[in-house]
């Protein structure tokens, strides 16, 4: 599908990674009083393994990579989700309801769109050929649509979707200076 998910959509996880952040929400659900889950998605930082550190050293070592193309979500520096956390805890502190919310970076993106502009961002040559997911099997299967519906977020808590093009020049200047 196209559309973003909306928190009451049915969930239904592809994998045992999957299964187990549903077994997590259903626990924390359970165990009563205020809460908030925050589903988020393609988080990416300077710090342990990423997609972007991962391109980054990819692409200094290549001319082309494959990349795949029919997989589309939503790219979430790792820092604009600790903002929107800490912003949405004083809320909650303050008597704002919690529950369950969408939070991913701003535009959606295909991850050769994404490679693209780690790329560009990076100062690499690297081409980035499209290819569809099924000629890049993983272990784990991974959705085409990753999109999130962020918008009761925005409109309980006033966070918007931060720009990932923002945050990715970020984490590609740490990883410069690091």
């Amino acid at each position: 599908g196209t559309v973003p998910f909306a928190t009451d959509h049915p969930t239904a996880p592809l994998g045992a990674y999957g299964r187990s952040k549903l077994a997590g929400e259903h626990g924390v659900q359970s165990a009563g009083g205020a809460y908030l889950i925050l589903r988020t998605s393609w988080v990416v930082s300077s710090h342990g393994a990423n997609f972007v550190k991962t391109m980054r050293r990819l692409g200094a070592d290549r001319e082309t990579l494959n990349v795949v193309a029919d997989q589309i979500g939503g790219p979430t520096p790792a820092a604009d989700i600790a903002d929107a956390l800490l912003t949405a805890a004083r809320a909650m502190i303050d008597g704002q309801k919690g529950g369950i919310h969408h939070f991913s970076g701003a535009p959606d993106c295909s991850w050769a769109d994404f490679a693209r502009a780690i790329m560009a961002g990076a100062g690499l040559a690297c081409q980035i050929t499209d290819i569809p997911s099924s000629a890049y099997p993983t272990p784990a299967k991974r959705p085409q649509n990753s999109r999130l519906d962020c918008s009761a977020f925005m409109r309980e808590f006033g966070i918007a979707r931060p720009d990932w093009r923002s945050g990715l020049a970020a984490i590609l200047k740490e990883l410069e200076t690091a």
